[in-house]
């Protein structure tokens, strides 16, 4: 009878979570879509008074990218447009999961669509490579929008109810995805679609401790995962740079770069070097250009700090 009990409380531990979630993308789209944008900056405002260590989080990774470049109001008015544009993209799924959808009809534009093109062309597939950027969750739903063969490379959650729903919003999104679990499985769906030239598309901006290499990032050396890297040793795939940047009037500009150009020397280990630090550099470029867009939460300076305030944990 106990160990029933304590299955069912387990069950409904991971089942609440996704019913909250669910209920809300049923909900949220019967809103007018100013009204959305509106409780996203409420909503900003009280995350950023409750949620203390995740806004402590947010200030110290500020102060190791930027220090004393720019003031303590500068960095409080990059974290709450942070907030409350994280709170707009999420809003903005909602709608893409429903039969309201046209109400985010149109919210996106692409610039340097030649770009993808032109990798796409030499017939070898495409690594896309982003970062926890703008509405990025999105990303994938407007590029299949567009008729690009385009995957996002992501991690489902360990709560299975969760990864359920997530599974069945990103349906309903009209997304295309690769799941990393296992990650055995994952490298093979990956091969898979360059080899049928198609794109997939991997955030590169995470913490990777074990099994990555230490590259610059705003000035420190920073592990950072190579499989961007990797995978493009091994399959001659062009590595194509992809940011997603939410604009004033909350429309999305796609902006493709042209495929990387790094100068290799045909030792793997220095390659993988050079191909990280080009693909790191940049989504630093855009993290300085657009700073209230990057997810200043991300743990990419695990356990550095910055003079006696901030630590990163």
């Amino acid at each position: 009878m106990i160990k029933m009990l304590k299955n069912t409380l387990i069950a409904l531990k991971d089942w609440a979570p996704a019913m909250g979630i669910l209920i809300f993308a049923r909900t949220v789209p019967f809103l007018p879509l100013k009204v959305s944008y509106a409780c996203a900056e409420g909503l900003a405002t009280i995350a950023e008074s409750l949620l203390k260590k995740p806004m402590k989080r947010i200030f110290g990774n500020l102060e190791v990218a930027f220090g004393t470049q720019i003031s303590n109001q500068e960095k409080k008015e990059i974290a709450h447009k942070m907030v409350t544009d994280m709170f707009k993209g999420i809003f903005e799924c909602a709608y893409l999961t429903s039969p309201f959808r046209s109400k985010v009809d149109g919210i996106a534009t692409i610039e340097g669509r030649h770009h993808l093109d032109e990798a796409l062309s030499q017939g070898k597939g495409v690594i896309a490579f982003s970062a926890h950027f703008g509405s990025f969750i999105l990303l994938g739903s407007f590029m299949v929008q567009e008729n690009y063969p385009f995957h996002m490379v992501l991690n489902d959650p360990d709560n299975k109810s969760l990864s359920r729903l997530f599974g069945k919003l990103r349906v309903e999104m009209g997304q295309q995805w690769i799941t990393t679990t296992p990650w055995r499985e994952g490298q093979k769906k990956m091969l898979r679609c360059l080899r049928k030239n198609q794109i997939i598309c991997l955030i590169a901006d995470e913490n990777k401790r074990y099994g990555g290499v230490e590259v610059d990032f705003f000035e420190h050396k920073t592990p950072t995962a190579v499989g961007p890297a990797v995978l493009s040793l091994r399959t001659g795939a062009s590595l194509v740079p992809i940011f997603i940047v939410r604009q004033k009037d909350n429309t999305h500009k796609i902006i493709i770069e042209p495929a990387l150009k790094c100068t290799l020397s045909g030792n793997q280990a220095e390659d993988i070097y050079t191909i990280t630090s080009a693909f790191t550099k940049r989504i630093e470029y855009y993290v300085m250009k657009y700073p209230d867009q990057w997810l200043w939460t991300n743990r990419r300076w695990k356990g550095l700090s910055r003079g006696d305030k901030h630590y990163i944990n």
